[in-house]
């Protein structure tokens, strides 16, 4: 997953309110969203075919993980500066499926900093179960911050305020246009969440669901109307497909499903849309079934107080 857009604690009566895109290779197998099982417990999530486990889920006792991978450069290129052969690491899937596995986002992260250096490609992974949030950074060793209450946006570089947080320099040696641009992505969707959630009125399932569908550049009729977001762009500069939030690239990689899920304070409030493809071409469907067969019993089943 490339884009995960998390609302945590500041929408009143919906602890949770999170967006996501899964940006892959078009060819990678998978399975859609659906009730799973393992040894503590169930959980609903998508399945990587190819490696096993997955990228986002939410497990019975209230416990969500989304994972970001972090990539220095361009996605269809291996990063041959990384010093590993890719094929012979361990799938991020799987750390996951054990963080869903965990009673509580803590118990998680405290399980995630046990990692073992280095046999894992890099990843960004946020777990919440309605209470704490955490964001787990791992680039060969486990760093993680506590979330406040907020929206968070988390992508395919590390936010400059998370890498402060964590007590790193923000200058980033493998810094390529496409890193740049997922950089620019970060910042674009932020500003668009925090003025949505100003707008009063706005049904922000339907808000994260049109800043999914985003194209920016030429697949974009708007664009050359949009000046304020071409400042200080170079003449000319046609934006990266990375800058988007719904990616196309080379009809070899792009955006392959989007998820929209909202955990309310009433349980039989909580809505999953979903779908099998970029959502700007799929309409989202409506899964929110899964929840009630789910049965979340940690976090959401009452008030939460806000921040």
């Amino acid at each position: 997953m490339c884009t995960l857009i998390v609302l945590h604690r500041c929408v009143p009566g919906r602890p949770l309110v999170v967006a996501a895109n899964r940006d892959e290779f078009l060819d990678r197998p998978a399975e859609d969203m659906a009730l799973r099982s393992s040894a503590t417990g169930q959980y609903v999530s998508p399945l990587d075919l190819e490696a096993g486990g997955t990228w986002v889920g939410l497990s019975a006792r209230g416990v969500f993980v989304g994972l970001t991978n972090l990539r220095p450069i361009s996605p269809l290129q291996p990063p041959a500066s990384s010093g590993h052969d890719l094929k012979k690491l361990r799938s991020r899937g799987e750390v996951v499926v054990a963080a869903l596995e965990a009673e509580s986002a803590a118990e998680a992260v405290n399980a995630l900093r046990k990692l073992e250096a280095g046999v894992f490609n890099r990843f960004q992974l946020l777990v919440s179960d309605g209470k704490d949030a955490w964001l787990v950074v791992y680039r060969g060793e486990v760093q993680a911050v506590r979330l406040e209450p907020g929206p968070h946006v988390v992508g395919n570089v590390v936010d400059d305020r998370i890498e402060e947080r964590l007590g790193n320099s923000s200058n980033n040696p493998f810094e390529t246009p496409e890193s740049v641009s997922r950089v620019k992505k970060l910042m674009r969707i932020r500003e668009r969440v925090e003025k949505m959630m100003t707008e009063p009125g706005q049904d922000l399932f339907e808000g994260l669901a049109g800043l999914c569908r985003e194209h920016v550049g030429s697949m974009d009729p708007g664009w050359e109307a949009q000046g304020d977001e071409r400042e200080g762009e170079s003449e000319g500069r046609e934006p990266s497909p990375f800058e988007s939030t719904c990616v196309h690239v080379a009809g070899r990689y792009g955006t392959r499903s989007s998820l929209l899920l909202e955990l309310s304070a009433d349980p039989d409030a909580s809505r999953l849309w979903t779908t099998d493809g970029p959502p700007c071409e799929r309409p989202y469907e409506n899964r929110s079934s899964l929840l009630r067969e789910l049965g979340v019993t940690q976090g959401f089943g009452a008030e939460t107080e806000m921040a």
